[in-house]
């Protein structure tokens, strides 16, 4: 099992990384299954990760079950290995590797746990992790990082990797005004994503994470006469709500390690070798 996990509350890049581990775990002849808590899942969908993971890999069985045991034998007839999404902190199963996201914007939540900062456990944790992967990388000054490095690796023996979210538009919007909206952990991640892309976001609506998109929200975004800016998360809640006219633009992110990634290539080999040998 291959748990992917964080420290902090909010957005690391969990789900971009699942999805990059389920086809390299597929590239190496593994059949994965996805177990996810289902955290604010509605109906019979699931949550916003459910119904993007199964847009982009309609034939990994993934269960949203807070009995993630329970819901792994659901699918054990179908999947050889299975990745854990958000499993740091869900010590009840085993696992042969954990992997921690930090994300390089806010990586440590104020390093102190509720109410005081956003820290999930504090980060002595990070000791029992097998690799540490930074992302949003090419997103901070080269001294942040760094910065970041240096405190990670005083508290872990683990592998530390850098890794970025390659981003893509839709639509060029190059050098227009646009709308930035989206209901996720680290919207400050999705602004500097829309900026590097090279679009100027006049204005915002920044929502809860996990916002069941209404009516009257999708009324607002529609009416405000500016091209609508979205992450793929928002897009798969708004789009069965949204009009003809305007279009919803999306941004879409691809995980991609830095440095020829032969760290977290070693995670997966490591799981493919396991599950060669049962």
């Amino acid at each position: 099992m291959l748990s992917v996990g964080n420290l902090t509350f909010g957005g690391t890049g969990k789900t971009p990384f699942v999805l990059h581990a389920c086809h390299a775990l597929r590239e190496r002849g593994c059949k994965p299954g996805i177990l996810s808590r289902g955290y604010r899942a509605r109906g019979p969908y699931g949550n916003d990760e459910a119904i993007l993971l199964a847009e982009h890999l309609p034939d990994v069985p993934h269960v949203q079950n807070p009995n993630r045991h329970d819901g792994g034998l659901g699918i054990a007839d179908r999947v050889d290995c299975y990745v854990l999404d958000d499993g740091f902190q869900h010590h009840p199963l085993h696992r042969d590797v954990d992997v921690v996201l930090v994300d390089a914007i806010d990586p440590f939540g104020g390093a102190w746990c509720p109410p005081v900062g956003r820290l999930r456990e504090p980060l002595g944790a990070l000791s029992r992790a097998g690799l540490v992967v930074i992302t949003r990388a090419d997103l901070v000054p080269a001294e942040c990082l760094g910065g970041v490095m240096r405190r990670v690796r005083a508290r872990t023996t683990a592998p530390v990797a850098t890794a970025v979210f390659a981003p893509e538009c839709d639509t060029d919007l190059r050098g227009r005004d646009v709308l930035l909206a989206c209901a996720i952990g680290n919207p400050e991640g999705f602004r500097r994503t829309v900026a590097a892309l090279g679009m100027n976001a006049v204005r915002e609506r920044i929502y809860r994470d996990h916002h069941p998109y209404s009516r009257e929200d999708v009324a607002d975004l529609s009416g405000a006469g500016l091209p609508v800016v979205v992450t793929e998360k928002d897009a798969v809640k708004l789009r069965p709500l949204w009009p003809d006219s305007p279009a919803l633009h999306v941004v879409k992110v691809r995980f991609e390690p830095r440095d020829a990634g032969q760290e977290i290539e070693a995670v997966f080999d490591r799981i493919a070798a396991l599950v060669a040998a049962r």
